[in-house]
Formats: structure tokens, C-alpha cells, sequence
């Protein structure tokens, strides 16, 4: 069975909490890379940033509505609107990135790591070991090796 640390990219894009987002996003351009991991000082994961966030960034802003009920006023959607507006002014990773990130071990297997990426529906997983991040997956990564596994 084929192994993340196998399959791995064992040199994944990366930046700091405080990089620039305008930077991010020329790196993206420049590597022509759909994911970027967030790290901080001691090199440990504490989010992604995908081609999605920096698109998702440029969107418009949905304000919030609002419904009256018993002479109240009820705002609704306030807390994606405080989650877009919040990504609007994004000036550092830190302000763009998703922290919750599904990750897998280096011995994980491909059936885990398949089960994973198409239950969380996400395109990149982080290897993980003890909180140091030793590299990530791509779907791409996935195809490659159940190819290599038709051809054995």
C-alpha cells in the first residue's frame, strides 16, 4: 500500500503568519501553485491558503439582512458577514488563511488519505508528524500514485 511520505511532496510552498497577502498572491502567480501552507516562527502549521481565499477575497461583500419579529429587528448572516469582512481587509496570511485544516501521518495510507480529501472536500493535505509539517498531497499527487499502482 502506497504511503503519504511516499507520495508526499516533501518541499510544499509555504509562507509566515505575517506575509504580506500581496505577496501570497504574486507567489501563487509566480510558482503557479493552488495552495500555499501557513506556518509560524518554529515551522508548525497553523492554516492553508488556497486560489479559492485569494478569489474569494476579491468577491463582493454580502451584507447582512435582517427580519423584524415582534418589533425586533433580527440581523441574520452576521457572522459570515463579520467572516467576509474580516477576509476583505486581509493584509497578512494570518488574516486569509483557514486554520481548521484536515492533515494525515506519514504512514497513513492512501485509502485514508482518499477517504479524507473527499469527505472534507479539499485539494491539499498536510503531512503531519508531531506537529512538524513534513509535506503535503495534492489530488494530483493521489492520481499519480493510484496510476503507478494500475502499472505495478
Amino acid at each position: 500500500m502506497q504511503l503519504a511520505k511516499n507520495i508526499m511532496n516533501a518541499a510544499p510552498p509555504y509562507c509566515l503568519l505575517d506575509t504580506p497577502v500581496k505577496e501570497v498572491i504574486q507567489r501563487f502567480s509566480d510558482e503557479q501553485i493552488s495552495g500555499m501552507l501557513v506556518v509560524d516562527s518554529e515551522d508548525r502549521l497553523r492554516g492553508v491558503i488556497t486560489e479559492s481565499d485569494l478569489v474569494d477575497q476579491q468577491a463582493r461583500l454580502h451584507v447582512p439582512t435582517a427580519m423584524v419579529l415582534f418589533d425586533m429587528i433580527v440581523p441574520l448572516g452576521e457572522e459570515r458577514f463579520e467572516q467576509e469582512l474580516k477576509r476583505l481587509q486581509a493584509l497578512q496570511a494570518a488574516d486569509l488563511m483557514v486554520e481548521d485544516v484536515s492533515t494525515v501521518a506519514p504512514d497513513d495510507g492512501l485509502d485514508i488519505i482518499a477517504s479524507l480529501m473527499s469527505e472534507a472536500h479539499v485539494h491539499h493535505l498536510p503531512v503531519v508528524d508531531d506537529g512538524i509539517i513534513m509535506g503535503v498531497i495534492s489530488r494530483h499527487d493521489v492520481v499519480k500514485a493510484l496510476a503507478e499502482g494500475r502499472n505495478s
